[in-house]
């Protein structure tokens, strides 16, 4: 079993909220507005029509819009409608934005939408009392649970990417990470990460590590290792297989890298990974073949 191409995305996980409502209205006209966060706004009652770079989308009860930062776009509505909706980021590792790298579309149909609702309003109830215990968490926990939602309903539609229409000029490294992460089995380089943003190699190595600490190939090699992981983890495929899916020439190379980056062969924590999983805290096997209670 292999991880699927987008499987190398994993925390440690960030939470930015910085607004949450539920807005009513008879009637709604908002042109080219502009906010420097996400703005996730689920339709809960009416009809409406939005869009942004000359593209237009209908919306319907159930279904989420994604705004993305700094990018104008309207929303029109010509009866009563009810929205919940929130300004936010959700970043993963390298401080990455997880819906610039996911690149998903901008209207999704929520699967469950009594659910999504119920977690709304506790995320609403959690921003609202700053006194309440463990609100950090509370409010990462439900944020991530209202993302889990509207990914798995664009893994429903058949994970359709949003058009340039949705992209601001801001976005260009976000989409060559998303670039780099579908293609880890390729041999790129240099030249090619850099003429797929149009910049020069030189000039890319210096604005991409000013965003991220890291220049184009540390983090193509950075995505490679994590996805080697993960493949070590989920999987029996030999270290010939793994190397070459995680583009690399062969399983010495994966094998030098690999220790080089986390101390230890690939081999070794595999054994490790499966020993982990095995292990039963209670005296038994993992799985529940047996237990030894008292």
């Amino acid at each position: 079993m292999s991880a699927k191409p987008m499987d190398w995305v994993q925390g440690p996980w960030t939470v930015e909220l910085h607004t949450i409502s539920r807005s009513t209205y008879d009637g709604l006209r908002l042109d080219d507005v502009v906010f420097p966060h996400w703005i996730i706004s689920y339709v809960q009652e009416g009809n409406v029509r939005t869009g942004s770079g000359g593209e237009f989308h209908r919306v319907k009860a159930g279904e989420v819009m994604l705004h993305p930062p700094n990018l104008p776009f309207t929303e029109h509505a010509d009866g009563r409608g009810a929205h919940l909706w929130l300004q936010a980021s959700i970043l993963c590792s390298h401080h990455l934005d997880l819906l610039q790298l996911y690149r998903v579309s901008p209207v999704v149909a929520i699967p469950e939408p009594v659910k999504f609702e119920k977690v709304f309003f506790q995320l609403q109830s959690a921003w609202s009392n700053r006194k309440q215990s463990f609100r950090d968490l509370k409010l990462t926990s439900g944020m991530l649970q209202l993302t889990e939602q509207i990914l798995a309903g664009w893994e429903n539609a058949g994970s359709v990417e949003r058009s340039e229409a949705y992209e601001s000029e801001g976005n260009r490294y976000a989409r060559l990470v998303g670039h780099m992460s579908s293609r880890l089995a390729d041999k790129l380089d240099r030249e090619q990460l850099a003429a797929y943003v149009r910049l020069s190699p030189n000039y890319l190595d210096r604005v991409f590590q000013a965003e991220y600490g890291l220049t184009p190939m540390q983090m193509l090699r950075d995505l490679r290792l994590k996805h080697s992981r993960l493949l070590l983890q989920r999987s029996e495929e030999t270290l010939e297989s793994i190397a070459l899916q995680c583009g690399m020439n062969d399983a010495s190379y994966l094998c030098k890298q690999f220790k080089k980056h986390y101390g230890m062969l690939p081999g070794q924590y595999r054994e490790l990974a499966l020993s982990a999983q095995a292990e039963d805290l209670y005296g038994g096997t993992a799985g529940g073949v047996r237990r030894h209670y008292r």
